[in-house]
Formats: C-alpha cells, sequence, structure tokens
C-alpha cells in the first residue's frame, strides 16, 4: 500500500509504526515486521508488512492481520493509500495429531503493498 508523503515523511512515523507492530495486541499474531520498503522518486514509498497469524481460516487471518496493521498506524489511515492495499496469504500445511486435523493453523499474511506516496 503505498504511504503518502514520501520517504521524509514515512521517516517521521516509521519507528513508531514498526514498534506498535512488534508489539501486537492480538496474541494470535506470531510475528509482524516491516519486511522492506521500496522508494520511489521524493513522493513515493512502498513498505511491505509480513505478519503470520494463527488462525482458523483465511479470512480470519486477514481480520486480524489488518487489524494488526491499523493498531500499527493507530487506526490513522490518512497517511496511506488504502485504495492500493493489497495482501497475499499463504496458509501453512494442516497441522495432524494422531490423525486428527488441528483447527487452527499459522496463516502468514503478507501485506506487500504499503506505500506512501
Amino acid at each position: 500500500m503505498p504511504r503518502r508523503g514520501g520517504w521524509r515523511a514515512w521517516g517521521t512515523v516509521r519507528e513508531d509504526f514498526e514498534h506498535a507492530l512488534a508489539d501486537p495486541v492480538d496474541r494470535a499474531i506470531a510475528s509482524a515486521e516491516i519486511a522492506s520498503e521500496l522508494r520511489r522518486g521524493a513522493d513515493y514509498v512502498r513498505v511491505t508488512v509480513v505478519l503470520t497469524v494463527q488462525a482458523a481460516d483465511v479470512a480470519d487471518a486477514l481480520t486480524i492481520a489488518w487489524d494488526a496493521f491499523r493498531s500499527a498506524a493507530h487506526d490513522d489511515l490518512t497517511g496511506w493509500e488504502v485504495a492500493t492495499a493489497a495482501a497475499e496469504v499463504q496458509p501453512e500445511a494442516p497441522l495432524t495429531r494422531a490423525g486428527t486435523p488441528n483447527s487452527a493453523a499459522l496463516l502468514p499474511v503478507r501485506h506487500p503493498a504499503i506505500s506512501r506516496s
């Protein structure tokens, strides 16, 4: 998702965003981090955020990941180009125990397009 304001504007909120992302409010989040930052010119930054979420299904994983992102952004999405947000979900293989499927699996949710223009 593009981040409005470019590199300088992102730099002013990056540390706070990263700390909030690293300390998620939902215990279903196994990990969360800024995976990359791509700068294109003075007014464009694309930030990729990767979260690993323990959830029963893809919809739950996406909801938990989006809530974590919004929380890290302090529910102020004005600096983000939300209309261009994208998510990629890669479910892990089902966990089994003595032949019984586990109801929860780790679902890494990748928000590959968080950019600032």
